[in-house]
C-alpha cells in the first residue's frame, strides 16, 4: 500500500470516494437538522433523526455521484479537445 498522501498520488478512485464521502456528510447534516425539527413537533427523536438522516445520506450520495461523473466527463472532454487542438509533431517538422 502506498503511503504517499500528496494530491498527485491520488487515483481517480480516491477522488471518487472523496466525492461520495463529502456528499454523504453534506446530505446527513441537513437531514439531521430536519429530523430535529420534525421531532420537536412529532416526538420520537431517534426515529426521526435516523429516518431523515438516512434519506439525507442517500440523497447526498446520489448527488455526489452525479457531480463526480459530470466533472470527470468534462475533464475527459477537455483533455480530448486539447489533444485534438495540439499540432501534430510530424507537421511541425515539415513546417506546416
Amino acid at each position: 500500500m502506498s503511503t504517499d498522501l500528496s494530491s498527485a498520488a491520488r487515483t481517480p478512485q480516491d477522488q471518487e470516494f472523496t466525492y461520495y464521502a463529502v456528499g454523504m456528510v453534506a446530505g446527513a447534516i441537513p437531514g439531521i437538522i430536519v429530523g430535529f425539527v420534525v421531532a420537536a413537533f412529532a416526538g420520537h427523536v431517534a426515529m426521526w433523526l435516523s429516518v431523515s438522516g438516512g434519506i439525507g445520506i442517500i440523497v447526498g450520495l446520489v448527488l455526489a455521484a452525479i457531480v463526480f461523473r459530470r466533472r470527470s466527463a468534462a475533464r475527459a472532454r477537455d483533455a480530448a479537445a486539447s489533444t485534438a487542438a495540439a499540432p501534430n509533431p510530424e507537421e511541425r517538422r515539415r513546417g506546416r
